[in-house]
């Protein structure tokens, strides 16, 4: 990070000249002796006064306008000999034929200090187009950032993906930086706790940023040998981190250019695009349009300073993958609501089956019926007792059973049809809906149902949709009451209303839900069945506060579970 800091803001006694407009910068502690300014001879000197001497190559600006921008403490300036203004955080002075060839600045302290002094070389294209909206350049460079971590930040926390959390981590520790340079720009020098505190958000920068590369790139089962390079690095970045807590700034980047930080995940996603993951394409741009731009401020190829140029690619990269995160995140919930709608016609299926089932216990009773009185008739023919008086008697009990068979039909098409408008009903008559489909299947498994109504309520909404969740709620605890072989199995149903609420609870005497599950019962995929889609819950609960803008709550009460709906 030392080189990319020398070149981006310039210590002290350093000057930025890509226009080769000076010739030398000295210094003079007695105002008589010049000597050239070196950084390191001043790092840790103090002085109580101190000259400048900046010697200008008056030959190469005359055809062209170009300033000097002077960072320093200039409350303390007390004689130079060319014009300036003070701008802000500087001193700026235009080059012109009037111009000395030769400028002096002299400072004095009140108390000896190290002596701050930074002079650069820009352009007019800069100071008047750049210059004046430095401020509104840095605001909208960090709300960019900031929102692109913030949005992925709380996007982590719906999807669990960790390349959504690793990118916006890396967004903080690149908003910090920037913030960090913007700071040390303002200043004669940077203090050692300012660069070394940059260095340590640069590398932890690079360290999310690789961790983001591999976690999106999937190098893990794709690109081995590029997941073992890129494990090398965030090793090397962390061993850098230790290194910078001792000698105060990065060793790493001492050596290697800061581009490379970032052509090394465009490389792996040059690879990956190679391999066929056309989704990583977005993502090597925006890697490689970093690396381009960083290259260009280490190297000066454009005339204007690198911490503008900075403060323009970081937040375009943060773009380019925020694209590319939307379009991730669009695939991630298409294949949610695909998985989702095979998990409901699963569920659907399966209710259907239930729903047979139910048919099947529900004619049970009146097929055994229907035969007895084909026997009854078969021996009465046998006998020749077949009256007129008899035959009617057996015909019209045969009809009685056909129709409570009918009326089951009707009854569980009723139950399954989908309602396109709202109505008014009594929420007894859903609950009671679901407990005449429940009945017989509950009395084969010995499980005792009772409904206590005690202050029912009307309600507009859709009734079929309150029966199924109540359906589904009876069959849950019919479920666990089986699993868990309880004796004197109980299901208690209790409709109440107060407050303008209506409550309606479904209790077992199973023993209630495990602590662990409690919080995930109404997730989705979430089950303890054997062969359960665990959609089931998670479509009640969406149900009720989708359509009835109710809640759906559990709690484990003395006996068991105690499932409440409140609307």
């Amino acid at each position: 990070m030392k080189k990319l800091f020398i070149l981006i803001f310039f210590f002290s006694f350093l000057y930025a000249d890509k226009f080769d407009v000076i010739e030398s910068v000295k210094i003079s502690e007695d105002f008589v002796n010049f000597k050239n300014a070196k950084y390191l001879d001043y790092k840790e000197k103090k002085l109580k006064q101190f000259a400048i001497k900046v010697k200008l190559k008056k030959k190469t600006y005359l055809n062209k306008n170009y300033y000097l921008t002077v960072i320093s403490d200039y409350e303390d300036l007390f004689y130079t000999n060319t014009k300036h203004k003070n701008y802000n955080h500087m001193m700026l002075i235009e080059l012109n034929k009037t111009t000395p060839k030769v400028l002096y600045f002299e400072y004095k302290y009140d108390t000896p200090k190290r002596p701050g002094f930074r002079v650069k070389v820009i352009s007019e294209s800069e100071y008047k187009n750049i210059l004046p909206y430095e401020g509104i350049i840095y605001g909208v460079a960090y709300g960019i950032i900031f929102c692109a971590f913030l949005y992925y930040f709380i996007i982590y926390f719906s999807i669990r993906k960790k390349y959504f959390l690793y990118y916006s981590i890396m967004q903080l520790f690149v908003l910090l930086s920037l913030i960090g340079f913007m700071i040390v720009s303002f200043k004669p020098y940077p203090t050692i706790l300012a660069q070394t505190i940059i260095d340590i958000l640069e590398n932890l920068s690079f360290i999310f940023t690789l961790l983001f590369a591999k976690e999106i790139l999937n190098a893990k089962s794709k690109l081995s040998f590029s997941y073992n390079l890129i494990n090398f690095f965030l090793w090397i970045n962390i061993i850098d981190i230790g290194i910078i807590l001792f000698i105060n700034y990065s060793l790493l980047y001492e050596y290697m250019p800061f581009y490379i930080s970032f052509l090394i995940p465009s490389l792996l996603g040059l690879l990956s695009i190679i391999k066929g993951n056309k989704n990583a394409i977005i993502y090597t741009i925006g890697w490689s349009f970093m690396a381009t731009f960083v290259y260009i401020a280490e190297n000066d190829l454009i005339p204007f300073s690198g911490i503008y140029i900075v403060h323009f690619a970081a937040p375009m990269e943060s773009l380019i993958f925020t694209l590319a995160l939307a379009f991730t995140l669009r695939k991630i919930q298409k294949d949610k609501n695909e998985k989702e709608k095979l998990l409901i016609h699963k569920e659907k299926l399966a209710s259907m089956g239930e729903m047979i089932n139910n048919i099947a216990h529900q004619w049970r009773q009146p097929l055994t019926h229907l035969s007895f009185i084909n026997m009854n008739l078969q021996m009465a023919s046998y006998d020749k007792k077949l009256t007129k008086e008899y035959l009617n008697e057996k015909i019209e009990e045969s009809n009685t059973q056909l129709e409570f068979m009918s009326n089951t039909i009707d009854s569980f098409r009723d139950f399954y049809k989908p309602q396109k408008e709202k109505e008014n009903f009594y929420l007894s008559k859903a609950v009671k809906q679901a407990v005449d489909i429940m009945s017989e299947l509950l009395k084969k498994q010995n499980i005792d149902l009772e409904l206590d109504i005690r202050k029912d309520k009307k309600v507009y909404a859709y009734e079929n949709e309150y029966s199924q969740v109540v359906l589904n709620l009876i069959t849950n605890a019919k479920d666990v009451l089986i699993q868990r072989q309880i004796e004197d199995a109980k299901i208690k149903i209790t409709i109440d209303s107060y407050f303008d609420k209506s409550f309606t609870t479904v209790c077992d005497n199973a023993g209630g839900i495990e602590k662990a599950h409690l919080n995930k019962i109404f997730e989705p995929y979430f089950t303890t069945k054997d062969k359960g889609s665990g959609i089931g819950l998670y479509m009640s609960k969406t149900i009720i506060n989708s359509h009835f803008k109710g809640k759906l709550r559990v709690e484990n009460k003395k006996e068991g579970a105690c499932f409440t709906i409140e609307v």
